[in-house]
């Protein structure tokens, strides 16, 4: 028999806002593997939308998160572990740090180089097109 108030006490949150137990994640792991030969992806990174929502909401204005977009898309094209070289994230930072940081993170440092190198995504991104890198 099984202990329900056991399952129930391990249970996860989905990006949906699904809420599975356990058990239930298993049987949708093990169902995955049935079905296409391969383990399941059943915990995946965030999506570019879940991601440009982040930069939105961390950004001072419309415009500016428009400069700070298109710089990401340059840099990363919106992939939080992008690695080229010693440059690491979403913006592509020469700082190690951001091998391991959060999307959140990743953003936070972002806003605070520009900020104090430029002043804004815009100019960060004007000094991007003309050299190639900010």
């Amino acid at each position: 028999m099984i202990n329900t108030n056991r399952l129930t006490s391990f249970t996860r949150t989905l990006k949906n806002g699904a809420i599975i137990t356990t058990a239930t994640a298993c049987l949708v792991l093990v169902t995955a593997v049935v079905a296409s030969g391969k383990p399941a992806d059943v915990e995946q990174g965030p999506t570019k939308q879940e991601i440009l929502t982040l930069l939105r909401q961390m950004s001072s204005s419309g415009k500016e998160f428009q400069c700070n977009k298109e710089i990401m898309r340059k840099e990363s094209n919106y992939n939080p572990s992008a690695k080229n070289g010693s440059h690491y994230g979403l913006y592509q930072g020469r700082s190690p740090y951001l091998a391991t940081a959060t999307i959140t993170e990743q953003i936070n440092w972002y806003i605070k180089y520009i900020r104090a190198r430029y002043g804004d995504g815009c100019k960060a991104l004007a000094h991007h097109v003309k050299h190639n890198w900010y």
